[in-house]
């Protein structure tokens, strides 16, 4: 199943479905990435299928994160461009200060 410097995880040619509807993803590891793959399936008695698959998805989520976080960061500055609305440090530094006091301010961010 060489290819190259590549293992092949799965023959498939391209995302194929299975009979219980999963999608199937052929996947090219270097030998090292492969073998450490196979040991961390045997130490922890899971399948590569299914640590790929946690890989993957966790993976996912955390890019899918930053791109909401980069999506809400460019909202933010688009409307401090328009409005020119900001808070200023002696307003944050304020607030936090009063922090566990009886007198606690409201956030001012909104």
């Amino acid at each position: 199943m060489e290819v190259g410097k590549s293992v092949v995880l799965s023959l498939l040619n391209s995302v194929q479905q299975s009979r219980t509807g999963d999608l199937m993803l052929g996947v090219r590891l270097d030998k090292q990435l492969e073998s450490r793959l196979s040991a961390l399936a045997a130490k922890t008695q899971r399948s590569k299928s299914f640590l790929a698959k946690e890989a993957l998805t966790r993976y996912i989520e955390e890019e899918e994160r930053k791109q909401r976080e980069n999506e809400l960061t460019m909202a933010r500055w688009e409307e401090y461009q328009e409005t020119g609305g900001a808070i200023s440090n002696d307003t944050m530094t304020e607030w936090l200060e009063s922090w566990g006091s009886n007198q606690e301010k409201t956030c001012p961010v909104k």
